[in-house]
């Protein structure tokens, strides 16, 4: 969905890139209902624009999507959670500038689960660190090594980090390379789904772990003081 938030008309083209192997991407074209082309898409002032996939592929597509757009157009994604027996879920998630912090609050308490899928809009492979810290204040750190440039990974956060299992905290991904963008579904017993927020931010990572501040040496059998 894109809409204009200006005056004026403004156009919008979007970008897609289908998933292969490895978290690398290839070009892609999506049929939708609406539109023969997703380039050079016109809105006028004040309007919205909504954009369906069919939904008749075989096989399931994942990837991402690169909006280029003129000021004041905005956007964001639904997504659709059909599970038989289960009512139809809807899920939302905001087109958003890349950026190389992502601060993403987490919830792997029991029966529910955070979904992420990160995007590596560079030219260059990234590596991402990742910072946690639970409620109760304990902090862990990971990596994401080498995201291929135009690359992209979607992972349950638990699966790919398990020690935050059963917590619930905050989540942060920094690249000291490059930009990057993100987005995060939070998943109940019931496998509804929500977006979870994501706060992109600049400079150093602030979920680090803390070590000991070295003292003075006071006992002969501990030298370092700490």
């Amino acid at each position: 969905m894109l809409t204009n938030t200006s005056a004026s008309p403004a156009s919008a083209t979007l970008t897609f890139f289908q998933g292969t192997t490895g978290g690398a991407t290839q070009p892609w074209i999506p049929p939708f209902q609406e539109v023969s082309s997703t380039a050079g898409l016109v809105l006028n002032g004040g309007s919205s624009l909504f954009l369906h996939t069919l939904g008749t592929a075989a096989v399931l597509s994942q990837g991402w999507a690169q909006i280029n757009a003129g000021a004041g157009i905005v956007g964001y994604v639904i997504f659709a959670n059909n599970v038989p027996g289960l009512p139809e879920e809807d899920a939302t998630a905001p087109a958003v500038a890349a950026a190389n912090d992502i601060l993403v609050p987490y919830d792997d308490s029991t029966g529910f689960a955070t979904g992420i899928a990160i995007v590596n809009p560079t030219g260059t492979p990234q590596n991402i660190s990742v910072g946690f810290r639970t409620t109760s204040g304990l902090v862990a750190t990971g990596a994401i090594s080498a995201v291929p440039p135009m690359g992209y990974l979607a992972f349950d956060l638990a699966t790919q980090f398990p020690v935050i299992a059963g917590h619930v905290g905050l989540a942060e991904f920094y690249s000291a390379t490059g930009n990057l963008s993100l987005i995060a579904l939070r998943f109940n017993p019931t496998n509804s789904s929500t977006a979870a927020p994501a706060f992109f931010q600049s400079g150093g990572p602030l979920i680090v772990p803390a070590f000991a501040v070295p003292t003075a040496p006071t006992d002969p059998s501990n030298p370092y003081g700490y």
